[in-house]
């Protein structure tokens, strides 16, 4: 049996009506690629899992669906990871769903001999020039991320599977905010290769799931936090002399990782003195420092949390 040169790995639960379109898409896409499609169940109670076999039986696609149990999105990805032999792994979500990428992400991988390829975003920004440029590729992008001037989307990524599992690279099985983030910044930051396409996403909101997201988030938001904590933690370690990398995550990127949290709790009905309560009793109040790296419109945000609270607004 040959290789499959793309394995795609999507995560699925109760998607009946979406999950044939959402195959199609991806099979779309990939004319002429050896693809592994490896659907993960989170615990379907409708016939998600039924359809997807019929779809990979119909279309004789390399691929199998994988009953996971009722886990979280993180702990399916980690599965189909496990359980994928392709050269390169890609993930798919059916919220999110991205148009005719994957062909020139494999041309660009093996062009390149890239651990890992990301595309472009509308607004994002072309790679400074000159000193920055001799700074580690996984650093210089996990900066610009931070700036705002580039965007890598967990579901638009190719990522070489030798890669991942040599450097032992997996999502955190327990965290349902910010895990996917987590993962983009531990493969930048562990990379030895990386190339950017030079394609702009596109959505296929054609196939996309519609639904809306159903409950409040509550304080299990500052997972996020808590994520960004756990990669500054592999920055520190790793990057130690990058000063410019620590600063932007110790007054950029976790003050407002924390005030997203703030933010959502806010907008779910929760009371500001509650909100701050929880903060203190947490810990994440002690996060919010700023300085020379951090963006005015943030400072202007903790200021008026910190002094005025009942002025702030949620974002």
């Amino acid at each position: 049996m040959q290789t499959p040169e793309i394995s795609i790995i999507l995560p699925v639960r109760n998607i009946e009506n979406e999950i044939t379109g959402i195959l199609r898409s991806l099979v779309l896409q990939t004319a002429g690629i050896e693809i592994e499609v490896i659907a993960v169940d989170m615990g379907s109670s409708d016939q998600t899992i039924l359809r997807a076999l019929q779809f990979i039986k119909e279309q004789k696609l390399s691929g199998f669906v994988i009953q996971n149990g009722s886990g979280s999105a993180s702990a399916a990805l980690n599965t189909g990871i496990q359980k994928s032999c392709g050269e390169y792994v890609t993930f798919a979500f059916a919220r999110r769903l991205y148009r005719d990428y994957l062909q020139g992400y494999l041309d660009t991988a093996r062009k390149a001999s890239a651990d890992l390829v990301f595309g472009s975003m509308e607004g994002d920004r072309p790679l400074p020039a000159g000193k920055s440029r001799r700074r580690p590729d996984g650093a210089l992008y996990a900066a610009e991320i931070i700036k705002g001037r580039v965007h890598i989307d967990v579901s638009a990524l190719l990522l070489r599977r030798k890669f991942l599992t040599d450097q032992q690279l997996y999502f955190q099985e327990d965290c349902r905010n910010g895990y996917a983030e987590e993962f983009v910044f531990r493969c930048l930051l562990g990379a030895g290769k990386i190339a950017r396409c030079p394609v702009v996403l596109q959505r296929a909101r054609d196939f996309e799931l519609k639904r809306g997201k159903t409950g409040l988030i509550g304080k299990d938001i500052f997972q996020y936090a808590d994520a960004m904590l756990r990669v500054q933690t592999i920055v520190e370690t790793v990057y130690g002399r990058d000063k410019e990398l620590q600063e932007l995550f110790a007054q950029e990127k976790i003050p407002s990782s924390v005030m997203r949290g703030v933010d959502i709790m806010l907008r779910e009905g929760n009371g500001y003195n509650s909100v701050r309560g929880y903060l203190k009793v947490a810990g994440y109040d002690r996060l919010l420092t700023t300085g020379r790296r951090t963006g005015r419109e943030l400072k202007r945000r903790i200021a008026c949390w910190r002094l005025i609270p009942w002025m702030y607004r949620p974002k």
